[in-house]
């Protein structure tokens, strides 16, 4: 059984909490980390790329790097609210030789249920409300009002309520979140989400909807921010790691004792 050698794109807070762990806990070979101007190992000396990036970064640099036959886990899900590059990455790169992009559900849960939900036909009814720290969510296309409310932080406010794509490409730092649940719902037509200023929150909340023939699903899920990064939960690294795990032993590589979950 051989090493899984590993590189990360993007040289960030998530990728150095990601990176510690693995060289600590797990039997993988860190090839590098790798930035924007970096050139990343060719097809023979990576086996996976762990994108911990911008969705810039997913723009310029995995499209190629699935076309050179190297696998993706995909944190940066946002990006996907682009439907041309959503086709490029799924559709336009399906051919035997190139890689597979694997999404990661970083910060919520329940997707494997709405995507079984959706596996028996269309679901009919696909939300999300997030509900965040004000200064968190403040926006460069922002006008000098709401920016001081945001900062101020003293009362709620609804900043967006519409389609989960438009309320992604809207507030990138909560881009993932609605973007992998219209993914995984297959419902980029009509998942909605709605983003909410909280000055009460101590912690970021999010909660799921989903309906369809078979059934209903709810999930709230409640996440510390990060420390050094309060835009984000701390959990999304580990959602990495387990996503890298995962990826290990369903692809025969040493990896800690367990069974994917697919």
């Amino acid at each position: 059984m051989t090493d899984l050698r590993v590189g990360f794109l993007g040289g960030g807070h998530i990728t150095s909490v990601l990176r510690r762990a693995v060289d600590e806990t797990r039997p993988y070979r860190v090839v590098g980390t790798f930035g924007r101007d970096d050139t990343v190992p060719a097809r023979g000396e990576v086996d996976v790329i762990v994108e911990a990036a911008t969705q810039r970064a997913v723009r310029e640099r995995v499209p190629g790097l699935l076309a050179d036959g190297i696998d993706v886990i995909l944190l940066s899900v946002g990006a996907l609210a682009d439907a041309a590059l959503r086709t490029l990455l799924t559709v336009d790169t399906a051919q035997p030789a190139s890689g597979t992009l694997i999404a990661c559900t970083g910060a919520i849960g329940g997707i494997d249920q709405i995507r079984a939900l959706r596996a028996a036909g269309p679901l009919r009814r696909v939300s999300l409300e997030s509900r965040k720290l004000p200064a968190t969510l403040l926006q460069p296309w922002m006008d000098a009002d709401l920016q001081d409310a945001l900062r101020a932080g003293d009362r709620e406010i609804v900043l967006a309520e519409g389609l989960a794509a438009d309320v992604a490409r809207r507030f990138p730092a909560s881009a993932n979140i609605a973007a992998s649940l219209a993914l995984a719902a297959d419902a980029w037509d009509h998942a909605t989400a709605r983003i909410i200023a909280d000055p009460t929150a101590t912690t970021t909340r999010h909660t799921i909807h989903a309906e369809g023939d078979l059934g209903a699903i709810d999930v709230v899920v409640s996440n510390a921010p990060s420390p050094e990064r309060p835009r984000s939960s701390a959990v999304v690294a580990w959602a990495a790691l387990r996503s890298l795990d995962d990826y290990a032993r369903s692809r025969g590589f040493r990896a800690p004792e367990g069974i994917p979950f697919l």
